[in-house]
């Protein structure tokens, strides 16, 4: 695989906040991991990772790690204003389909969404409406070792073992449509 699939965590969280920021402009803060959830501008979106698991059956083969990320959204709403029940229903309907697979513009697996549902264990948050949406995307982790410059081999030379090595080159056969030396 010469795919360029490395990313950072970093990188990642500045995606997700600018594209939901992006794509949701009525909201009046996007933001990751604030010092202080008692005061927060809402409507607002919270983001935070929240476990890294291990993705064997997603390795890429090219010593990079694949992990599972999890990722919470909390949909905050303040207690004043007509509907907002209903408002924060719709618009926390919204923002999940918004995240489900979306990639964030990285080279990514698209983002599974998992559970969209009220957050009522969040007591810093009490005096909000608060909806949380979980989902789960997987990324690579570390450089691919296999990638190159992208200069394709000049000559192509297949050898059969057990005539296989430098000691044995007058045994290989050119494959690449070019007459053997």
């Amino acid at each position: 695989m010469n795919a360029d699939t490395e990313i950072s965590l970093d990188a990642l969280h500045e995606a997700v906040i600018a594209s939901i920021a992006d794509a949701f402009p009525h909201l009046q803060t996007v933001e990751d991991y604030p010092d202080d959830k008692r005061r927060i501008n809402a409507p607002a979106a919270l983001i935070e990772l929240t476990e890294m698991t291990a993705a064997p059956d997603d390795d890429p083969g090219t010593g990079q790690l694949a992990l599972e990320l999890q990722f919470e959204l909390r949909y905050i709403v303040g207690f004043r204003g007509a509907n907002q029940g209903r408002l924060i229903r719709s618009n926390a309907a919204a923002l999940a389909h918004f995240i489900q697979h979306n990639q964030w513009g990285l080279p990514i697996e698209g983002a599974r969404v998992m559970v969209c549902e009220p957050d009522a264990f969040s007591p810093e948050l009490d005096q909000y409406h608060v909806w949380r949406i979980e989902w789960a995307q997987v990324v690579h982790i570390g450089e691919n070792e296999w990638i190159d410059d992208g200069t394709p081999p000049s000559e192509v030379w297949v050898g059969v073992s057990p005539l296989i090595g430098t000691e044995n080159e007058e045994f290989y056969t050119r494959q690449d449509g070019e007459e053997g030396a």
